[in-house]
């Protein structure tokens, strides 16, 4: 059994650190709420414009792939108004530290899961994933951006943006809020195209105005641009909601564990309390004789 002393100092040890988890967990919480109702409410808006922007490329894609076909044009960059390398950039998002649960390792296994179906590059945001992935794969070449766990920064928003931009397909590997307690893992491709290992749905034809063109020119450039920072808030968020779960759980368990040894603590301090009367009753005994 431990000693006094080493109770003690557990005990002191523990209320310190479940004061710290509390204040961290509080943290988590008032940040979570903070971002919580804007990125709820934007999240079906932006998922439609998603489902809009695969419609209507696929619609250009058939108009264009029928003209080349008449023109007997084999350049497939035809299909973008942008400089695209023809290659798929598949990109994590990760986080930098950890008290995130299981949510950032879970999203990471989605994405090597697809990746490994599948190969095309490889980007990474977050110093987590970025460790995950050189243990798993140490001789395969990938792109790290240093990026925030809080407080999207634009400039180096930008420079993700500009970079993945020129891929003709992005599929990005987040986290996604569920509910207070639950976070999945999830994947979207934010260049106009269904998932490669989903079924194309049924095709939708669009009058375009001003122009099919123009239109394209929009959803390329700007949509692209507001789908990917929308994944990066729904990632923030989930991980927010996890960090709050996990140190929950810790504060029970730390609660817990310090119940348990300011129970073993009184008993030690009874016992010796005890021995003590013992001795003083022994003492006047002998006394008295």
């Amino acid at each position: 059994m431990a000693s006094k002393k080493d109770l003690s100092a557990e005990i002191e040890y523990l209320s310190a650190l479940k004061n710290m988890l509390e204040t961290y967990e509080e943290i988590a919480a008032t940040r979570m709420q903070r971002i919580r109702a804007s990125v709820l409410q934007s999240r079906d808006f932006v998922f439609e414009i998603n489902v809009v922007f695969q419609h209507v490329k696929n619609s250009y894609k058939r108009q264009v792939e029928a003209l080349m076909r008449k023109r007997k044009i084999k350049d497939p960059t035809k299909f973008t108004f942008l400089a695209r390398n023809g290659k798929t950039l598949y990109l994590l998002v990760s986080a930098n530290t950890g008290l995130y649960g299981s949510i950032i390792k879970r999203t990471y296994d989605e994405f090597i899961k697809y990746y490994q179906k599948e190969k095309g590059d490889v980007a990474i945001i977050g110093k987590l994933g970025a460790q995950y992935f050189r243990q798993d794969f140490p001789k395969t070449p990938y792109t790290y951006f240093d990026f925030p766990d809080t407080n999207i920064n634009e400039e180096s928003l930008k420079k993700i943006i500009q970079f993945i931009i020129e891929y003709q397909q992005v599929i990005v590997f987040y986290e996604q809020f569920v509910n207070v307690v639950v976070q999945d893992p999830i994947a979207t491709n934010i260049s106009g195209d269904v998932l490669p290992w989903e079924q194309r749905g049924p095709e939708t034809k669009y009058f375009v105005e001003p122009s099919l063109e123009k239109v394209m020119q929009f959803f390329e450039k700007q949509i692209f641009a507001s789908i990917f920072e929308q994944t990066l808030f729904e990632s923030e968020l989930a991980k927010f909601a996890s960090r709050m779960v996990s140190l929950d759980q810790a504060t029970n368990s730390t609660r817990e564990r310090l119940k348990q040894d300011s129970f073993l603590l009184d008993k030690i301090k009874h016992a010796i309390m005890n021995k003590k009367q013992s001795e003083t009753v022994t003492g006047l005994m002998l006394l008295g004789r």
